[in-house]
């Protein structure tokens, strides 16, 4: 089993309470933003030099949650700050973006990295299509057509054009292409059962992020279940699990102290909530997924879950090394899962930090890549 250190790139704390969607900018304090990417690129060269054996990065827009804006960008950069972790970009929306423009980034990536991209392509919140005026019903055609763009891009090794329903160009010849050939690793986020289709039929990876372990076992089931009847087996690493904030302590109790106070309560910002349900509402996952949109239409009604509800969902990891490590051997089992995407900074000190991402490197990772 292999852990995935995410390079989250969160502002921080915002001067006064944020209640809509979008944020207002005029909160944007350029010094902080300057301190805050400086400190997470020095944990980026931390979890290469401890054994982490994927670093990952993902796009977001509008929000004090991520400055990654252009994920192309912050993979460039954890490129120079890293020499041996795969670099995994989970991943550019490509609905939202032009895809030939994703099909040279991710390829620069990957030739800056010497070979070790792990090339994401998504789709993304509901939220995100109000961002760029996509037509969220448009989400699914436009993914795949952008999904079929991008790899021919990879791998024609000749002038071509394409005449698509949503995309049209006359020449496509990217330079560079990928260092990895025929393509690097690639992986589709699999909350929909279309995605999981998909993903089995072009014998490619799934992200389950965002979501628990009730909820992903049977998207990860029916992803195994379409491979099979395409004719091939997907191996562990080809399915990821994430993102988990990570909480250890001497002691379940400690642990728990550190993280209760933490993790309890609604954090979601009412005005992203009510974007993610207008959108989800407005077609984003189609007629076949009536359990997502009435996930996303009910978000942030329910009273918010207890530290232990989400230790049992496994949305987190908290506890001694031991304990943390047992909650990683339900993930492997019940989802069959190879690749765990792991979040160290969730508040606490930069010491606090730090610390905690050398006792699991010493204490757990050995463990883990023997689940």
């Amino acid at each position: 089993m292999k852990a995935s250190f995410f390079a989250s790139l969160p502002y921080g704390r915002v001067s006064e309470p944020v209640s809509r969607w979008p944020v207002p900018n005029r909160l944007f304090d350029p010094e902080q933003a300057v301190q805050v990417v400086a400190s997470r690129m020095d944990h980026v060269a931390l979890a290469d030099e401890l054994g982490f054996d994927w670093i990952g990065c993902a796009e977001h827009h509008y929000s004090p949650g991520s400055l990654a804006s252009n994920v192309s960008a912050v993979a460039a950069a954890i490129t120079q700050r890293t020499s041996r972790a795969r670099v995994c970009i989970m991943g550019a929306l490509l609905p939202l973006n032009n895809p030939v423009r994703v099909a040279e980034e991710y390829a620069l990536v990957d030739t800056l990295s010497g070979g070790r991209l792990v090339a994401g392509l998504l789709r993304g919140a509901p939220y995100e299509y109000l961002v760029y005026n996509v037509p969220p019903a448009e989400s699914r055609s436009r993914f795949e057509e952008a999904w079929d763009l991008v790899v021919r891009a990879w791998s024609d090794t000749e002038p071509f054009g394409w005449e698509g329903k949503h995309y049209h160009f006359r020449n496509v010849s990217i330079w560079p292409r990928p260092v990895q050939q025929p393509l690097p690793p690639i992986f589709i986020s699999g909350s929909s059962k279309e995605s999981a289709e998909f993903a089995a039929r072009r014998r490619i990876g799934l992200g389950l992020a965002f979501t628990n372990l009730a909820a992903a076992k049977p998207a990860a089931q029916y992803y195994y279940q379409q491979a099979s009847e395409q004719g091939w087996t997907p191996r562990p690493d080809q399915v990821i699990y994430g993102h988990l904030p990570v909480y250890l302590a001497d002691t379940d109790e400690d642990a728990f102290s550190m993280a209760r106070p933490r993790v309890e309560g609604n954090h979601l910002v009412p005005g992203m909530m009510r974007a993610n349900r207008l959108v989800a509402e407005a077609g984003f996952f189609g007629p076949r997924n009536p359990e997502l949109l009435q996930r996303f239409q009910t978000m942030g009604e329910h009273a918010p879950l207890s530290l232990e509800q989400q230790i049992e969902l496994g949305t987190l990891l908290c506890g001694t090394p031991s304990t943390v490590l047992e909650q990683l051997r339900r993930i492997r089992e019940e989802l069959s899962a190879g690749v765990v995407s792991l979040n160290f900074e969730t508040g606490g000190a930069e010491e606090q930090i730090q610390a905690n991402m050398r006792r699991f490197a010493q204490e757990v990772l050995p463990h883990m890549h023997a689940l």
